[in-house]
């Protein structure tokens, strides 16, 4: 069983997720645990319920000296996951009965019921788990050092609720409270502090970032002569669509936790995490959620079609319109919207799923996506391993139909996805879970020199000469285009190009804030 928990309630004073992680729960160490799951603040004005929450945690509860944190192997992610729930007092079906809801929390301290998050699990499935749910074909391998699977259970915990500005800090004992209350505390305290340096024109010590240009794992040669055999496919009737993704490194001495804050700052989104793990970081800015479970209703909310942000709000509205009117754009959404529809149709009650938001504008700082909302209710011998069994991995990061576009996806794709396209997010002891997908995702560990990952020697060695005295780590990214019958495979090659110069943008901030 669960320890029980430890809450108290401060007021939140307009603090973002990122100020409350770094006050509370910012590591010192490489080797250690924490966790954010952000939503932007202030709570953009279009769809706030997204926004609402941002939850953050720090290193695994220890229970009779053992780390509460797993990284179970691909074949016994699900079955693990289960076996956690059972083994917590959690039944068959995934949710919490009274008594043991009383065991979680003393009478004194008991966190209100709509909290997305009072206790239980933080972790990611990587893309890969999806070998776990169907027969795949094995030709690719992930060379990268993230674990398929990471869940943990943390020792203490905040959630911030943005709409009524409160900070909920819990913890496993009240001795645990006041050192958080304390951490908060002192942090304000040289927040001001650094604010009255500021003004009197002190910008602090800054390091040097010096990120090296990125380096595609795929040629454009080879890109192209994919693009063209998932066109073939599609005319053989295989497939309508399929994701063609491509992976991207680059160097750069640039931590991940300065890189997420920009990435935040550049394109805020209601699904952002920052990982802290013994493997590296991970930095990820989406906006698109694979499944949210509450009270045993779930939603998944798929987005498919993007445009820029306008110059003007008349640019802005016609861009909306262009991008609403797209037959094709409107047809390939719709597509997925019954994809997603089929999933959740596989775990919940007959004649529940409905789609409760269709072809709707969800605006962000810099982009606008095409997003709908798909509902249903959780049948009642279903547990929300069964939900995501059905829905992972999200429809609009492999194709239609999903399987055939997954097989296609490992002919042509030269690596494993790894973490890239899988999910992250929390499972919550009541039955409860939110997971993301992991688009717009960097991944972060120091480099190997004496693994010399190829193609980097000579970027590494330009790039670094004037910042030798910072760590060296290596960037990983992967951007995605949904190919279909009239694809052009050149465009579809410097798109690719495009969105991941954009994700690099955040690096080359960073290095240019170093020159003013």
């Amino acid at each position: 069983m669960t320890k029980a928990w430890y809450w108290r309630s401060l007021p939140l004073e307009k603090r973002t997720g990122s100020e409350v992680f770094t006050a509370l729960f910012r590591p010192t160490t490489a080797s250690a645990i924490a966790t954010l799951l952000e939503s932007p603040y202030p709570t953009p004005i279009e769809h706030p319920q997204l926004s609402r929450y941002s939850i953050c945690a720090g290193t695994p509860r220890i229970v009779d000296d053992v780390p509460q944190m797993w990284t179970p192997e691909l074949g016994q992610v699900f079955p693990f996951l289960e076996e956690l729930l059972q083994s917590q007092g959690h039944g068959e079906k995934g949710h919490s009965d009274a008594a043991s809801v009383c065991d979680k929390f003393p009478a004194s301290s008991s966190p209100p019921p709509h909290l997305p998050f009072t206790g239980g699990w933080l972790g990611w499935l990587g893309y890969d788990v999806a070998w776990e749910i169907e027969r795949l074909p094995h030709e690719k391998i992930d060379p990268l050092p993230f674990p398929i699977a990471f869940w943990y259970e943390p020792d203490s915990f905040a959630i911030l609720d943005h709409a009524q500005q409160i900070l909920w800090l819990a913890a496993s004992d009240t001795s645990g409270l006041d050192e958080l209350q304390e951490k908060l505390e002192k942090r304000q305290g040289i927040e001001e502090r650094d604010k009255g340096t500021r003004r009197q024109g002190d910008k602090g010590n800054r390091a040097e970032f010096s990120p090296s240009s990125p380096i595609f794992l795929t040629s454009q040669t080879d890109y192209e002569t994919a693009v063209n055999q998932v066109k073939k496919y599609i005319q053989a009737g295989d497939i309508f669509q399929a994701n063609l993704s491509l992976r991207f490194q680059a160097s750069t001495t640039a931590s991940g936790w300065e890189i997420y804050q920009t990435l935040q700052k550049i394109n805020p989104s209601p699904f952002a995490s920052y990982w802290q793990t013994p493997w590296g970081e991970v930095m990820s800015c989406s906006p698109e959620r694979l499944v949210l479970l509450q009270n045993r209703q779930a939603e998944t909310r798929p987005i498919a079609g993007t445009r820029s942000r306008g110059a003007t709000p008349k640019q802005d509205m016609q861009l909306a319109q262009d991008l609403l009117s797209n037959t094709k754009e409107r047809a390939e959404h719709i597509m997925l919207v019954d994809l997603e529809r089929n999933d959740l149709g596989r775990v919940c009650e007959w004649g529940s799923v409905v789609v409760d938001e269709l072809l709707t504008i969800e605006r962000y700082s810099h982009v606008m996506h095409l997003v709908s909302n798909i509902k249903g209710t959780l049948e009642g011998d279903r547990t929300r391993i069964d939900l995501i069994r059905a829905t992972f991995p999200g429809g609009t990061i492999t194709g239609c139909p999903k399987v055939r576009c997954m097989e296609i996806i490992e002919e042509l794709e030269p690596v494993r996805r790894s973490l890239f396209y899988g999910s992250c997010g929390y499972l919550d002891w009541r039955g409860n879970l939110d997971l993301n997908i992991l688009i717009r995702t960097l991944l972060l560990a120091p480099a190997n020199e004496d693994e010399g990952h190829e193609g980097l020697g000579r970027e590494i060695t330009s790039s670094s000469s004037s910042s030798s005295h910072s760590p060296l780590n290596i960037v990983w990214g992967q951007v995605g285009a949904g190919i279909v019958a009239d694809s052009d495979p050149e465009r579809e090659w410097y798109e690719s190009l495009h969105k991941a110069q954009a994700q690099l943008a955040a690096l080359k901030m960073l290095n240019n804030q170093q020159g003013n």
